[in-house]
């Protein structure tokens, strides 16, 4: 059994929330090791049926992660060990708004999940005790927006930053920096910083991770795959950047991933669009 729906959240919501995505499913196989390589959005993930451990790739051991995982600028590829039953919800923010929500800079989010119960709150723990005893999947969704509206009293404006890197998602990384900066209305070395503050890395590895995060959620999604017609529709126009990029996020090269998927329980990022 396997429900999965992409939400849009609600419409006050909207300019920082990017999505609302849920998932109630019972894995059909004994392996229960799933990935999740980095992509573009930063994001607080809610397991609903108890905590699961992770590990990132370049780790030995798995260790139990909280069941509010904050995840902030992520560059390294993590194996998440799933429950055979696997109920969650991934909220997606938009560039620049979880540093909105939570008020502190991105750079020390940097490349780790982090409890989310310390950086939230207490009522973050009563969320998911309530989510966790509903069965429809929109009646989840709608939970996550009421909790996400108390929070609306908290977040920072929006900044002409924000705006121009939402930009720069919509073209999956494919821009000039410059253009971007100069979108944001600052200068390149202001919008570097801001880059750093918001986002927690330089706009260049910003980009790059939008787009082979488009070139993953197009093969997550392919029924067949052909990784050059992949790679062309991400905006690749030369194969070694293509394969360098999946090597260091993916920590893999395309074809090992490809069979490394093909045995995996869930598939985490095919279900919504960078």
């Amino acid at each position: 059994m396997e429900k999965v729906q992409l939400f849009k959240p609600h419409k006050a919501l909207q300019d920082f929330v990017s999505y609302i995505l849920v998932i109630d499913a019972i894995a059909d196989s004994e392996n229960l090791i799933c990935h999740y390589p980095p992509t573009p959005h930063h994001c607080i993930v809610l397991y609903l049926s108890g905590p699961l451990k992770a590990k990132k790739i370049d780790e030995d051991e798995f260790t139990e992660r909280p069941t509010c995982v904050v995840v902030g600028p992520q560059v390294t590829r993590v194996n998440l060990m799933v429950n055979k039953h696997h109920k969650a919800v991934n909220i997606g923010f938009h560039p620049g708004a979880l540093h909105r929500l939570l008020g502190m800079p991105m750079h020390e989010l940097y490349d780790d999940g982090f409890d989310g119960h310390y950086l939230l709150g207490p009522d973050v723990e009563r969320l998911i005790e309530s989510c966790s005893l509903l069965i429809d999947l929109s009646a989840i969704k709608n939970e996550v927006d009421k909790f996400l509206l108390n929070k609306l009293r908290n977040l920072k404006d929006i900044m002409p930053f924000d705006l121009a890197m939402y930009q720069l998602i919509r073209k999956n990384g494919n821009v000039v920096i410059s253009d971007v900066a100069s979108l944001a209305c600052l200068s390149l070395r202001q919008f570097e910083r801001k880059c750093y503050e918001r986002l927690g890395m330089s706009p260049k590895m910003y980009a790059r991770i939008a787009r082979f995060a488009n070139a993953y959620n197009i093969f997550e999604r392919s029924h067949t795959i052909d990784w050059a017609s992949i790679a062309y529709q991400s905006g690749y126009f030369d194969q070694m950047h293509f394969i360098r990029d999946f090597k260091q996020f993916a920590g893999v090269t395309p074809t090992l991933m490809e069979n490394e998927i093909a045995n995996a329980p869930f598939k985490f990022q095919a279900d919504y669009k960078i």
